[in-house]
This record gives C-alpha cells, structure tokens and sequence, in this order.
C-alpha cells in the first residue's frame, strides 16, 4: 500500500534516479537499511532509454533487491513528479512503455507491507544522479558501489535493429 506521509526509524530509505543523455542511459540507486547499512548501486544501460523509464529501471532494480531482504516498511525517494504520481495513482501512464512499468512496480510494491513514495529535489538526492550519470563500466566507480549493466529493458521489450545490405 502507497501512503504520503514518512514513517518511523524502522523504514529502509530508497533513493533513486535515472539519467539519459546523447551519450549514456543509466542509473543509481542507494537503499539505507534502518540500523544505517548502506548498498549503492550504478546500473548502465545497453539499450536507449528515456528519463522516465531509467527512473522506473531503478526503481525496480531497488524493489527487487528490497524485497530479497524482506524489507517491511521503505520509504521511496525520487525527484520524478511522473513515477512519483503513476505510483501514487495521482496519474495514469498513457506511455505504453511506462504503463508497463508501472503495472510491474505496483505489482512488486504489494509484496512489501508498508511502502511510501515521496517526491523531492535533486539536491536530495546528490548521489544517486551522480552514480546514474557517471558510469560507464564498474572501472569509473569506487569498489563500494555495486555495478550492473542490463542488456534489455525490464518490462521484455528488446530493440530489433534491421540490417539491409545494397541490391547488387
């Protein structure tokens, strides 16, 4: 269930961002457990992505990981007015893509008992922009930051490029 307001110190803290630029699709998240343990993660894309969506790869990067752990109660943090209101139901995703994202989310977010989704700002959340936009590969990283890169899409969708060679 998605709530407003923040919860106790027994809530893990989830930030995230996604970043697409001319040159690179990627992003970063950090998940703090209640007692202060800390994972960070920088993940890169082998596929174009739009913001919205590295923010959703994210985010289900993070969920997943979340509920590996068990997690109870999490508290989401993302700058993302869009994910924010898709998963909060304030918007409906008419982006085909991003309503599959959205339905994926959701579906993972009902497995955690107590989840809430807030928006920020970027200065907020410093650190995961700067993981999502700086890597490349794990060498650009420090070796507390774990790397992934996903070669597709979470929601399936996979690029088919064709290739035509000149009639001879």
């Amino acid at each position: 269930m998605v709530k407003d307001e923040p919860h106790s110190k027994s809530a893990w803290t989830f930030y995230l961002d996604g970043s697409e630029t001319t040159e690179r699709f990627g992003a970063g998240l950090i998940l703090t457990s209640p007692n202060g343990f800390t994972i960070q993660q920088a993940i890169t894309f082998a596929f174009k992505a739009i913001n919205n969506q590295a923010d959703y790869e994210a985010l289900l990067t993070g969920l997943r990981l979340e509920k590996s752990l068990r997690v109870k109660i999490l508290v989401i943090h993302s700058d993302s007015q869009i994910i924010v209101k898709q998963i909060n139901r304030e918007y409906i995703a008419k982006n085909q893509k991003l309503a599959q994202y959205q339905v994926m989310v959701r579906n993972i977010l009902e497995t955690i008992l107590d989840t809430t989704i807030l928006q920020i700002n970027r200065v907020e959340k410093a650190k995961a922009n700067e993981f999502s936009k700086l890597v490349q590969n794990s060498l650009d990283l420090s070796p507390s930051v774990y790397f992934e890169k996903l070669r597709a899409p979470s929601t399936g969708e996979v690029e088919i490029l064709c290739i035509t060679s000149p009639e001879n």
